[in-house]
């Protein structure tokens, strides 16, 4: 009985301690990121009428972004890029076609589409919304990625990228 509960002890400990060192690990990869968003909502709320954040995520295509949704001071939805380069730009969602509504496109043209991510972003300077999604196209096995690419402003499709595995 002795040796079952040294050993329960020894394999508790074992555990707790790969826990502690995993949680670290994951902290020390993701602190550059985390430094990058704090910094970008710092000028965001310093330099744009955003008031409160609801989401920070990064976007990358010709430049990399930060991209901050949130509200304003009315309480208004607000879309702020803010580039690696440090150059700004702010959105009033009423400006533009609802992210949701993108979402909706995608499944209109592929019915059994999976959306994984909708998100506002920059290209070519002018703000745009990505869509990211899947679905098996007809005659084919395998599920396939897609992204589309929507103007912000009014919602066209801009183009269809498909990820392919070579």
């Amino acid at each position: 009985m002795q040796k079952k509960w040294k050993w329960s002890l020894t394999a508790a400990a074992a555990l707790i301690l790969i826990a502690v060192g995993l949680n670290w690990i994951y902290n020390m990869i993701s602190r550059a990121e985390w430094t990058v968003q704090r910094a970008a909502v710092a000028t965001a709320y310093e330099k744009t009428a955003l008031t409160k954040v609801k989401i920070v995520e990064p976007f990358t295509s010709d430049k990399s972004y930060t991209v901050i949704t949130g509200e304003d001071k009315l309480g208004q939805p607000l879309y702020v890029w803010i580039s690696s380069e440090g150059e700004l730009r702010s959105e009033l969602a009423a400006n533009g076609v609802a992210g949701e509504a993108m979402a909706e496109k995608v499944k209109a043209r592929q019915p059994t589409a999976e959306i994984l991510r909708v998100i506002p972003g920059i290209q070519n300077d002018k703000p745009i919304w990505e869509v990211f999604y899947t679905y098996t196209p007809e005659g084919q096995k395998q599920e396939q990625h897609f992204y589309d690419y929507y103007q912000f402003n009014d919602g066209t499709l801009i183009d269809t990228w498909r990820l392919t595995i070579q």
